[in-house]
C-alpha cells in the first residue's frame, strides 16, 4: 500500500518552508492557483503580507504559503490529486 507523507490536520507547511529556505535546497511545489499549479527552483526569501505568511521564488513567483499543496514530496493532508 503506497503511503504519502503528510503534514498533519490543520498543519502549516511553513516550518518545512523556513528549512528548506535556511539550507538552500531546491524545491518542487504544488499549490493552488485557479487549479493545481507547479514551480520550481530556490526559495530566495519568506515574508508576510497582510497577515498571511508567503514565499518567493528565484524567478519572483510569489506563493502564499497556505495555498500549499505539497513541498519536495511532503503532502497537505486533505490533497487528493495523485
Amino acid at each position: 500500500m503506497d503511503k504519502k507523507d503528510t503534514i498533519p490536520v490543520g498543519g502549516t507547511f511553513y516550518p518545512y518552508v523556513m528549512e528548506l529556505f535556511e539550507s538552500k535546497q531546491k524545491v518542487g511545489i504544488l499549490y493552488e492557483d485557479n487549479g493545481v499549479t507547479r514551480a520550481n527552483g530556490l526559495i530566495e526569501s519568506v515574508f508576510e503580507r497582510d497577515g498571511l505568511q508567503w514565499l518567493k521564488l528565484e524567478d519572483q513567483t510569489e506563493i502564499r504559503i497556505d495555498k500549499l499543496y505539497a513541498i519536495n514530496g511532503k503532502f497537505s493532508s486533505d490533497y487528493s490529486e495523485c
